[in-house]
Formats: C-alpha cells, structure tokens, sequence
C-alpha cells in the first residue's frame, strides 16, 4: 500500500505567490502549498508551507524525492522574478 507521510517545508515566495497560476503549477508538480500558518492563512506573507500532495501508495523516498524537486523549482522561478525574468507561468505549469 504504501506510506501515507507527509512533508513539508516552509519557503520565501513572495514574487511567484503573487502569480496568477502559482496554485496551478504547484499542482502541476505534484505539490501542495498553504499559507505559512495553515490552511486557513489568509494573510500573504510570500511564506508558504509547501507539501507533497501525494501520500498513499508511493514510497517515503519517492515522496522526499518528488518534493524536493518541486520545491527546487519554485525557488528556481523565484529567483528569476527576483532578477527581472519575465516568467511565463502557464508554460512552466504544462511542462
């Protein structure tokens, strides 16, 4: 069957967040993101609490491994909007 664990770490978006799409790509990696302090964060601190959305059926390393790597690539596309990129979110999320 599997674990049913989940992972979290929290991470400085403050320029992605903004993005309309940001909840779309997320998903697109087979993330999760919430509001620094839960689900029902409504303030916007660019600080979001980001998980993997899968958790039944799949090993702990399959799971570590796919955070990880989507966790890397916000901060990727973080850091290109900190520098001026321009971003096209909705290519990114379809890739």
């Amino acid at each position: 069957v599997g674990t049913t664990m989940r992972a979290s770490v929290h991470v400085r978006l403050v320029n992605l967040g903004k993005l309309p799409g940001f909840f779309q790509l997320v998903q697109r990696l087979k993330l999760e993101a919430r509001g620094k302090y839960g689900e029902t964060d409504r303030q916007y601190t660019g600080v979001f609490d980001i998980s993997n959305a899968e958790r039944l059926g799949k090993s702990e390393v399959h799971l570590i491994n796919l955070m990880v790597e989507g966790v890397a690539k916000l901060i990727q596309i973080e850091r290109q909007l900190e520098n001026g990129e321009s971003v096209n979110i909705d290519e990114i999320a379809k890739s």
